[in-house]
C-alpha cells in the first residue's frame, strides 16, 4: 500500500514538473521569438521613419531655399535702386561672393576705389535682408565667439550648408545677376565665360532656381 502510494506520488509530481518545464520552455520560445517581432517591426518603422524625415527635409529645404533666393533677389533689386549697381563680385567666387552677397545687402561692407571695404558702424546702411529668415556662417574660424555679423565676417549658406553662389556681372555673358543653389547633391559651378555654356548638366538638374547657372 505504501509502495503503491509512493509511486502514485512520484508520478503525479514528475507529470507536474514536466509540464511546468514544457510550460517555462514554450513561454522562453514565444517571449524570444516576440523580441525578435519587436526588433524587427522597430528596424522597419526606425527605416520609414528615416527615410521619411529625410523626404520631408529635403521637400522644405528646397521650399526655403526658393523662398530664400526670392527674398535676395528683391533686395538685390533695392541695393540697385539706392546704389545704382549690384553688389560687384569681381574675381571673388564661392564663400567669399556669398560675403559679398550678405554683407552689400546687410549695409556693413561696399567697394570704395575698386577695395572690397568694412564700413565704419556710423557709415553702415540700412539693412535690405532679415537675418532672421536667412542662414550664415562666418567666413573663417572666430575665437570670439561673435556670431554677428557687424563685427565677423559670415556668408551666406542654402539649407545644406553651402554658400549661395552669386556672380556679377555675370561672366557668362548673361544679364543681370548670377543668384542659385547648388541643391541637394550640392554640386555645380558657374560657367568661366559665355562660350562655355553647354546644354544642362547632370549636376545642375536640381539647382535652384532650375534656369542656372547657364540661364537656360
Amino acid at each position: 500500500m505504501e509502495n503503491h502510494c509512493f509511486l502514485d506520488w512520484f508520478e503525479n509530481n514528475y507529470e507536474m514538473n514536466f509540464a511546468a518545464t514544457q510550460t517555462q520552455r514554450t513561454v522562453k520560445g514565444f517571449t524570444l521569438i516576440e523580441l525578435m517581432v519587436v526588433i524587427i517591426v522597430i528596424g522597419i518603422v526606425g527605416g520609414i521613419v528615416f527615410s521619411g524625415a529625410g523626404y520631408l527635409f529635403e521637400k522644405q529645404a528646397i521650399k526655403t531655399t526658393q523662398a530664400q533666393i526670392e527674398v535676395l533677389q528683391v533686395a538685390l533689386d533695392e541695393y540697385k535702386r539706392e546704389v545704382g549697381i549690384y553688389p560687384e563680385t569681381i574675381d571673388f567666387m564661392g564663400k567669399e561672393s556669398s560675403q559679398i552677397l550678405l554683407h552689400s545687402l546687410f549695409g556693413t561692407h561696399e567697394f570704395i576705389d575698386g577695395e572690397w571695404t568694412r564700413l565704419e558702424p556710423d557709415d553702415h546702411r540700412r539693412s535690405l535682408i532679415p537675418l532672421e529668415n536667412l542662414t550664415f556662417l562666418p567666413l573663417a574660424d572666430d575665437l570670439s565667439g561673435k556670431f554677428d555679423p557687424r563685427e565677423v565676417d559670415h556668408y551666406l549658406t542654402d539649407p545644406w550648408g553651402e554658400p549661395y553662389i552669386y556672380e556679377f556681372p555675370r561672366k557668362d555673358g548673361n544679364r543681370g545677376v548670377l543668384l542659385y543653389s547648388k541643391g541637394p547633391d550640392k554640386q555645380s559651378e558657374p560657367f568661366a565665360d559665355f562660350e562655355d555654356v553647354p546644354d544642362k548638366r547632370p549636376e545642375d538638374l536640381d539647382n535652384i532656381p532650375s534656369n542656372e547657372p547657364g540661364n537656360w
